[in-house]
């Protein structure tokens, strides 16, 4: 005997079992009991929601002798004429095939003879946005006023592709995506009738590798069936679903998030030699990169991982901003359309990783991402001396500051990163275009490029907020703003030279 995939096995015979579109199956079951049921309805949604379903189940109630709870009995001599696959009264027609205008004309004048079983004559037509406008126009007058005994059903997932005139003549439903609790149920339900035993996070993975469709979970869940003879683990879930290694996935993820190029490239081609699709790396990098912001966020449940995995990308989530996370999602989102038509699929993905490395646009993300990154490099300094992430920088050993001295660009990233936290925003763009700062002495010496910008250091609202982010950041300094000079001290710089070549320790200042 051939086997059934279990979409097919499972699906539902009556409303009750219609799961996550409670908002639809209840005004179905309230037009049958009242018996205010129109000649023309449209299912739409995405794939796998219940639309062709829930016409079959609707098309049969509508006929059947004794209906129970809104839904057909299937025992009467009409609901068993309408099991038969050779029944003439529901007619199931794929408008992908079947889309040009003769086979809307034949449909036009079968429409004539009333039903053989049952009271209606219900046509579900499927996929019905891929009819022509030739089509659209024939079916147009009969889908207006078809006779007494006929009811169209038309079923879509591109709604936005029917004419206007289409979707105003019809009783329009919309299906909604299932949540993963739902699916969850359902494929729990499956495996106890089917025997299987299964790891909780196995079961909760498949719902969510469903996302939202009844027959993508079911799909992913009859695989799975087959993977192991045992019980059912998140291992053989990922196995199945070809999941590339989640160690190496977080590892490209802090890549990206590091603005690491050499080691994101390094990363993607060693995930392909494995043999995993280019589209399946990103889609589990996008998975990763959407994992991490829901951590960042508190959102913990819906991360579904194993315990070891949760650590540590809970431990990633902690080094990376939100607009950084949210900048690598919308930059990968809009990888998949040039993915699937690319010649060079590879260099696409590469690509798109160093976009979300290093973002160069003007959305509000992308400029807090980068400003984000530049504070690491800046604290990373003030740490002690680490050499920037930014890869273009080459590695280099900051020089020994004499004993007294004090870090001016440390002090000044810190105070970049107080009033980026605390405000106003007009002081931190001004501190950011400010580079050109000395400490000395328990004096912090400011050199604004600028007189516009003379002006608004030494403003005495400006000197009491930078006055007081000093003390909040521990930093005992003085302020004082004075103008650059028209140019360099030479004296002082051939004084330098000299004591440079003299004993080679002594440093070079050059100043702007």
């Amino acid at each position: 005997m051939s086997y059934t995939a279990l979409y097919r096995k499972y699906r539902p015979q009556k409303f009750d079992d219609v799961i996550g579109q409670n908002h639809i199956t209840e005004t179905l079951v309230n037009q049958l009991k009242t018996e205010r049921v129109g000649h023309a309805y449209l299912f739409t949604g995405s794939r796998g929601t219940g639309k062709t379903t829930c016409a079959k189940i609707f098309a049969r109630a509508v006929n059947c002798l004794h209906p129970v709870g809104g839904s057909p009995c299937g025992e009467c001599d009409v609901c068993r004429a309408l099991a038969d696959p050779s029944n003439i009264d529901i007619l199931e027609i794929d408008a992908a095939s079947n889309n040009r205008v003769d086979e809307i004309r034949e449909i036009r004048e079968r429409v004539k003879y009333p039903p053989v079983n049952g009271k209606y004559k219900v046509y579900i037509i499927d996929e019905v946005h891929m009819l022509t406008d030739s089509a659209f126009n024939a079916l147009l007058k009969t889908l207006e006023e078809p006779p007494a005994f006929v009811i169209f059903i038309l079923a879509t997932t591109e709604v936005h592709k029917l004419p206007a005139t289409i979707l105003s003549r019809c009783m329009r439903f919309d299906f909604r995506l299932v949540s993963v609790d739902l699916l969850a149920d359902n494929i729990r339900q499956i495996f106890d009738r089917e025997g299987k035993p299964y790891e909780e996070d196995a079961v909760r993975y498949i719902a969510g590798a469903g996302e939202g469709s009844v027959r993508d979970s079911l799909s992913i869940a009859d695989m799975c069936l087959s993977r192991a003879e045992g019980k059912l683990t998140l291992s053989d879930v990922l196995d199945v679903l070809g999941a590339a290694d989640r160690g190496k996935i977080r590892k490209l993820a802090e890549h990206i998030l590091q603005g690491s190029a050499r080691e994101i490239l390094l990363g993607i081609d060693e995930l392909t030699k494995l043999g995993k699709s280019v589209s399946r790396i990103a889609k589990d990098v996008l998975g990763c990169a959407r994992d991490l912001l829901a951590l960042k966020t508190g959102a913990d449940s819906l991360v579904i991982d194993t315990a070891e995995n949760l650590a540590a990308l809970r431990a990633l989530a902690e080094t990376a901003t939100s607009d950084e996370l949210t900048v690598m999602i919308r930059t990968l989102s809009a990888v998949d359309a040039e993915l699937r038509y690319s010649v060079s699929p590879k260099i696409v993905l590469e690509t798109a990783c160093l976009r979300a490395a290093k973002p160069t646009g003007n959305t509000s993300e992308e400029m807090s991402a980068r400003m984000a990154r530049l504070e690491k490099q800046v604290e990373a300094l003030a740490a002690g001396g680490i050499r920037a992430a930014s890869e273009p920088v080459p590695e280099q050993t900051p020089p020994a500051e004499p004993a007294g001295d004090i870090d001016a660009q440390g002090v000044w990233g810190k105070l970049i990163t107080y009033f980026r936290k605390n405000g106003p925003m007009r002081l931190y763009s001004l501190l950011c275009n400010t580079r050109d700062v000395r400490a000395e002495g328990g004096v912090l010496t400011i050199y604004p490029a600028s007189d516009a910008e003379f002006l608004q250091f030494s403003d005495t609202e400006t000197q009491t907020l930078l006055s007081g982010a000093l003390a909040q950041c521990g930093l005992a300094l003085r302020l004082q703003v004075e103008k650059q000079a028209t140019g360099p001290d030479m004296d002082s710089e051939i004084e330098r030279i000299k004591k440079m070549i003299a004993g080679g320790k002594a440093k070079l200042n050059i100043t702007r």
